[in-house]
C-alpha cells in the first residue's frame, strides 16, 4: 500500500480517543466496513484502523477539530482490505475531533479525543 501525506496548515486544535463506528454510504454495506480510532494516554501515537470486505482502493482521510476546521488531510491507495495509519499525538492539541474516511464503498466519520 502506498500513501501520500498532505498536512493542512491550520491551527492543530484537535483531539483523539478510543472508539469505533460504522456509517457506510450504502445501507447494504453497513456491516462490511469499519473505522476505529485508538489513542491511549500512555502512548504518543494515535492509530486509525480501516477494515472493508474487499480492497479499499483510493482512500481520503480528513481530521477536523471541534470547530469543524480541517487540520489534517491524507490521500492514498490501499491495495488490501485493511489499512492502519499511525499519527504522532504531538501534532494535534488535546481535545475533541473527528476523522472522516472516504473510499469507494463507504464514508465513515468517527469522533475521538486526544488526552
Amino acid at each position: 500500500m502506498t500513501l501520500r501525506h498532505t498536512l493542512v496548515l491550520a491551527a492543530f486544535s484537535t483531539v483523539l480517543g478510543t472508539t469505533s463506528a460504522m456509517a457506510p454510504s450504502h445501507p447494504d454495506e453497513k456491516s462490511k466496513a469499519s473505522v476505529s480510532v485508538n489513542c491511549s494516554r500512555g502512548s504518543g501515537l494515535i492509530q486509525v484502523n480501516i477494515l472493508n470486505h474487499r480492497k479499499i482502493g483510493n482512500v481520503h482521510l480528513v481530521v477536523k477539530d471541534a470547530n469543524g476546521r480541517t487540520v489534517y488531510v491524507e490521500e492514498g491507495k490501499a491495495m488490501t482490505e485493511e489499512l492502519v495509519r499511525r499519527f504522532d499525538k504531538g501534532m494535534l492539541p488535546k481535545g475533541a475531533a473527528t476523522v472522516t474516511v472516504e473510499a469507494r464503498d463507504f464514508t465513515i466519520t468517527q469522533p475521538f479525543t486526544v488526552q
